[in-house]
């Protein structure tokens, strides 16, 4: 359950992915949210 008023109709993703795919997201994302 995702919290707040129409959550129903918010617009969310889930992707299965390999592992090897999320750890090379998660890199990707840990850099650019620390080189801003």
């Amino acid at each position: 359950e995702i919290c707040g008023v129409n959550h129903g109709f918010m617009p969310i993703v889930v992707e299965a992915v390999s592992l090897e795919d999320y750890l090379t997201w998660l890199k990707n994302k840990i850099n650019f949210d620390f080189n801003i």
